[in-house]
Formats: C-alpha cells, structure tokens, sequence
C-alpha cells in the first residue's frame, strides 16, 4: 500500500482526486486551509492546518515513517484584474499561497522521502501560465512559478529516487474556477467553450486520473515534466 499526503483536499478536483488514489489502494491522509483540528473529511483521515513542515513531518510519522507520494495542489479563487491595478499587496497572496507554500511543501516531502531513496511530487499547477491568460497577471505568474521550479527540482532529487512532476490544468469543470451556472448561461457558456480545441469543459476524474498514474503508477522515470491537460488549448 501507497502512502499519499495530498493538500487542499477540500479544493479543486482535490476530492475526486483523494477518492480515485484511495480505491487504486493508496493510504491517503490529507490537509486543508479550512481543516482547524484533527479528524476526517468524507472518510479520509486529516491534519489541522499548520506549516508545510510541520503537516509533512506529522503525516509522515503517521504513515509509519515512510511517505511515498505527495500532490500539492492548492486552489485559490481568481477574480480578472488589470494589471495596472496590481501592487505588491494585490500580488503577494497568490505568491504566497499558489508558489512559495508549494515549494515549501515540496521542500518537505523530500526531506521525508530522501531516506527511503524513493519518492513521487505530483504539483497541481495551470497550463494558465503557458497559453496565457490576460487580465489574470498574478495568478498566471504564481502558477508559472511552480511550473518553472519542476525542472530544477527534478534534477536535484533524482539520485534519490524522486520524481517531480506538475499536472498543468485549464477549463477543468469546478465550482472554484468554472461553475455549472457559467456553463448554463446562455451568452457566457458558449463563449466560454468556444475557446477550448476540444469543444467542452474537462473532468476532474481525467485530471485524477493523470495525477494517479504520477502518484503511483509506473511512471517512476517520468520527471520534470509540466503536463498540460487542457483539451489541446496548449
């Protein structure tokens, strides 16, 4: 069996994602910004919210010492902005909240993982950053942060058995970034599809899906790729 610590479970494709390794086998304990004490979320046992370091480590000793993946994907709400209206105060939560935090979460999966020689780092990231999305300047950068960090992480740590890989989404049908409501309105629905190659929102469960063969398929020697998974937009 698996050991999965996966973060922001409550967020984005997050639940379909925590349910999908659970029934491939996996023992999965998760964390998120909303989870104030120790308990369990739809069956899934959770960590009050705390540091990066300080969740990895506790999860970790819960798994008996041995953590052998981690999915770092953070969801965070981005309203269209111009960016002349955007100052280091406007910025410095996605910064915060979508880059630095994941790298620090990173940072502490290795550290845990280092030991055993063996390791996956899965990064939920945005193919965002790499179509480009005007008006949304901090959230496209903060994600580009992350997808830029997945190469020079994967070759830090590949003596050691780990890989580092980022599932890069985009017009993936959620409530945090794409409600049904939009996809119902009669102006903004099409509007919005129109813009997608493939014609139609995408699944959580085919971003599970991928995120799961990174976790624990036979994608070992799979590292530093950033994977788009956006209906061909990019």
């Amino acid at each position: 069996m698996s050991n999965v610590f996966v973060t922001d479970i409550l967020g984005f494709a997050n639940p379909v994602i925590v349910e999908r390794l659970r029934k491939a086998g996996a023992r999965v304990i998760g964390c998120d910004p909303s989870i104030a004490q120790d308990g369990e979320e739809q069956g899934v046992e959770t960590l009050a919210w705390a540091s990066p370091a300080e969740l990895v480590a506790r999860a970790t000793e819960k798994f008996g010492g041995r953590l052998d993946a981690i999915v770092i994907s953070p969801a965070m709400p981005a309203p269209r902005t111009k960016v002349e209206d955007l100052g280091i105060d406007e910025l410095m939560p996605y910064f915060q909240r979508l880059a630095a935090e994941s790298i620090a979460f990173a940072g502490a999966a290795v550290k845990a993982m280092r030991p055993n020689k063996a390791g996956r780092i899965v990064f939920g990231s945005s193919s965002g950053p790499i179509g480009g999305i005007p008006g949304f300047s901090a959230y496209a950068t903060a994600r580009a942060a992350v997808n830029g960090v997945v190469r020079t992480l994967a070759l830090e740590v590949a003596g050691d058995g780990i890989s580092v890989n980022a599932v890069a989404a985009n017009f993936i049908q959620t409530e945090t970034y794409y409600p049904k409501a939009l996809l119902e309105d009669p102006v903004k629905g099409p509007k919005l599809l129109a813009r997608v190659p493939m014609g139609r929102l995408g699944e959580a469960e085919e971003v599970a899906a991928l995120v799961e063969l990174l976790a624990l398929g036979r994608s070992g020697f799979l590292s530093g790729q950033v994977i788009p998974i956006s209906g061909a937009w990019c």
